[in-house]
């Protein structure tokens, strides 16, 4: 039987590895900007790390005992306004 602390668990794990690999993206984005100084990559690293910190700090307020509409929310406005600045980047991109 899983418990409450194991599905925490879980989702503390859960959002270390999107820390981990959102990171990763933002960092190859960042570098990609730094050495082609487009706007467009410098939007989507920007974009990512919207949908990065806020899947971590939603986990972050959640463990804090912030209500579960409250994180989602937070989660759901970050992931709305990050994915928002990668399809501008690569409409930008496009043009």
């Amino acid at each position: 039987m899983v418990t409450e602390l194991d599905l925490i668990l879980y989702l503390d794990i859960a959002q270390a590895l999107v820390l981990v690999f959102g990171g990763v993206v933002v960092y190859f984005a960042g570098r990609s900007y730094s050495k082609t100084k487009s706007q467009a990559m410098l939007l989507l690293a920007v974009g990512f790390a919207f949908v990065t910190l806020g899947a971590f700090f939603a986990g972050v307020l959640y463990n804090f005992g912030t209500s579960l509409p409250t994180v989602i929310t937070v989660q759901a406005y970050s992931q709305a306004i990050g994915f928002f600045v990668i399809v501008y980047s690569l409409a930008k991109a496009k043009a």
